[in-house]
């Protein structure tokens, strides 16, 4: 992670395209090459957010390197709190989208079925890392603005954190809910991350930090997991799923244990950084409670219950993949790991070279127990009736889907129909604006040529004509 600001931003540019690369082409599908639009339209779009914020703090203070801007932001000739205020807000959307907190998530949720399982962890376990190390390196910037921007940052990741689970819990596609009970876990994060940085009092900022560096391994050890199931059972639908434990126990334990691992990740995060009494603390409690209940409703649906004979699919074919104690088992492992160091205060102490006190074992035990809730809340619906709660989540992914068409028909309608219409008119109006010209310059030039061609005299006797014409016209008497 560099500390100049272009130079970080041509590795990440350099990630993004990879990103695309191993998210847009998968041989033989034709969806994955479709889907990758998104893939591609909407990083690129944030992307370029954060390219602007650097320009534009250029623009204002002649440097790129941390080093050197942070020391002057408020000394520096001409420096304004509005002008902090519209960099931090370009950079935090170019940061945003790559942390794919929601709704900027679309870029992995949609690419999650259709892109390559190995390409889809990768993307969605590496690129939180990369872009929680920036949001902490560039924090410093966004709190030199004012309060009122930190607290709306802090407002969009905790609306981000409730609404990503809770979206997951809305339909039966399992693995775009892993990809979103993910993107809740990092909005989490990131909330810690940055309300350490607004409560001056609180020095634990990099909590945020050591939590992502739990959730990604996990996070993409979910996602592995899931896919092997997914694929064994060849459905992408929870509610065609079932008896994994018996049939997949290594694959479905992994998945299990990366569930486990990502809530309470989150949990490490919250009791060094956070008040379980203030109003970021009940927010932030509910998106945990969501969490623990989108992972382990995942488990449960595709662990448990009859697995049903479908059309060309027998169900005593589902054997456990070769090498099921592999990837997935030593990610969950790792971000168990990741996890059980983010308690100990000397590996925040090694994170950010400062000094800080150990969490307090109330606040461990209070967000713990929120998790546990979660986990035996979902476990009692299952079990009391598992058709009907993935009836119901189906049921309700239908009607929010029917709603998101209908927005979209509006915006396309009201908003992107007038815009092309606009687009296309001023393309024709263009050409044709372009041929009228060339047809005015055309005769320009053939008079130019046909007065030179003429005889020098003649010419001249008639231009003297036409002038003594002109003059006899508008002379005074003449008009009189």
């Amino acid at each position: 992670m560099s500390w100049d600001l272009a130079e970080l931003f041509g590795f990440w540019a350099i990630g993004g395209a990879l990103t695309y690369l191993l998210l847009a082409h998968r041989w033989g599908v034709d969806e994955a090459a479709s889907r990758a639009r998104v893939a591609l339209a909407l990083p690129f779009v944030t992307d370029l957010s954060l390219l602007c914020g650097i320009a534009w703090l250029y623009a204002r203070y002649g440097t790129q390197n941390l080093n050197t801007l942070l020391p002057i932001l408020h000394t520096n000739p001409g420096w304004t709190v509005r002008s902090l205020v519209v960099g931090s807000v370009l950079l935090f959307i170019g940061i945003a989208g790559r942390l794919a907190l929601w709704p900027l998530s679309s870029w992995i949720t949609q690419t999650a079925v259709t892109a390559p399982a190995a390409a889809s962890a990768l993307a969605q376990s590496a690129w939180s890392v990369v872009a929680v190390v920036v949001l902490y390196r560039l924090m410093p910037i966004v709190v030199a603005s004012n309060q009122q921007t930190i607290r709306a940052f802090i407002s969009f990741s905790l609306i981000a954190a409730i609404a990503g689970p809770l979206l997951g819990l809305l339909g039966n596609e399992p693995r775009r809910a892993v990809a979103l009970v993910g993107s809740g876990a990092v909005a989490v994060a990131a909330a810690v991350l940055m309300n350490g940085f607004q409560v001056q009092s609180s020095t634990f900022a990099i909590a945020g930090v050591a939590a992502v560096l739990a959730i990604a391994p996990a996070r993409a050890g979910a996602a592995l997991a899931m896919t092997s199931i997914a694929g064994a059972m060849r459905t992408d639908d929870l509610a065609e799923m079932g008896d994994a434990w018996r049939r997949m126990r290594a694959t479905s334990g992994a998945f299990l244990a990366s569930v486990v691992a990502m809530a309470l990740a989150v949990t490490g995060a919250l009791a060094f950084g956070i008040q379980s009494r203030s109003y970021n603390g009940f927010a932030l409690g509910i998106a945990l409670l969501l969490i623990a209940i989108g992972g382990v409703r995942l488990f449960l649906g595709a662990s448990f219950g009859p697995l049903r004979r479908r059309r060309a699919f027998e169900p005593d074919r589902v054997r456990e993949t070769p090498g099921a104690l592999g990837w997935p088992y030593w990610l969950a492992v790792a971000g168990g790991a990741f996890w059980v160091a983010s308690l100990v205060a000397g590996w925040l102490n090694f994170l950010d070279g400062q000094k800080h006190q150990a969490a307090s074992a109330g606040a461990m035990v209070l967000w713990v127990a929120v998790a546990i809730v979660g986990f035996a809340a979902c476990t009692v619906t299952f079990a009391l009736s598992k058709d009907g709660a993935l009836d119901a989540s189906a049921i309700a992914g239908l009607w929010f889907r029917r709603a998101t068409a209908v927005l979209f028909g509006v915006i396309a309608r009201f908003l992107i129909a007038p815009t092309t219409d606009i687009a296309r008119r001023l393309g024709d109006w263009i050409p044709e604006g372009d041929g009228a010209l060339g047809r005015v310059a055309n005769t320009t030039g053939q008079l130019a040529l046909a007065a030179t061609r003429a005889p020098t005299l003649p010419v001249v006797i008639v231009l003297a004509v036409v002038l003594a014409l002109v003059f006899a016209l508008v002379a005074p008497g003449v008009a009189r």
